[in-house]
């Protein structure tokens, strides 16, 4: 049975583990990283764990949907640098997450398995993780709107293409060497100009 924490105890060993997730998973991969790596890296017992959750995929789980929370307040403080030209701006975020992502070993489908664990979870939290993309591009949509933009979107179109960009970098391995990158950002550019187009208003008319 784990420690009995407190409520800042508690608030302040889940950081340390989900601190020592981001470092370890990046570092080993899934299949790498064991309870007790975890436990050992948060600075508490094993058993101290389970205080928090069930498993490592619960954990996993709640980390990936952290990250993903962090990685959009990141993007929407930049909603003002998307004004000059927002579907460059758009296809920029797709092309740089990916470019940035595909070195991690989390987030690497050939080492770890972690695009084949996500889709094999329970459909709530794939739905949640979902959600929260598109929170943001209907609020990156509104801040162009706000702004003098016509903005027509398919934002399941969009949804799919962010999707499939995951499958794309997570089997970086299986292109060329020297190709990926520019696949990669032809596939992003090509995908944004086909489900979203964005034009002043005043010149929509």
């Amino acid at each position: 049975m784990g420690k009995a924490f407190t409520e800042a105890e508690r608030a302040a060993v889940q950081e340390r583990l989900r601190r020592a997730g981001l470092e370890l998973f990046a570092r080993k991969g899934i299949k790498g990283v064991s309870i007790r790596d975890l436990a050992a890296a948060a600075g508490i017992a094993q058993g101290g764990f389970y205080t928090f959750y069930e498993n490592k995929e619960d954990f996993l789980c709640d980390l990936m949907e952290l990250r993903v929370r962090e990685k959009l307040t990141l993007l929407r403080g930049r909603n003002q640098e998307s004004l000059g030209d927002p579907a460059g701006f758009l296809s920029g975020v797709f092309c740089s997450e990916g470019l940035h992502l595909k070195e991690n070993k989390l987030f690497d489908n050939m080492i770890s398995g972690t695009l084949a664990f996500f889709y094999d979870r329970e459909k709530n939290i794939r739905e949640r993780v979902s959600s929260l993309y598109r929170a943001y591009l209907e609020d990156l949509f509104a801040c162009w709107e706000e702004n003098g933009y016509l903005v027509t979107a398919d934002l399941d179109g969009l949804m799919n293409l962010i999707r499939a960009a995951g499958i794309l970098f997570s089997n970086a391995a299986l292109l060329d060497d020297g190709y990926f990158e520019q696949t990669y950002r032809c596939f992003c550019e090509a995908g944004v100009r086909q489900f979203l187009k964005v034009v002043p208003r005043d010149a929509a008319g």
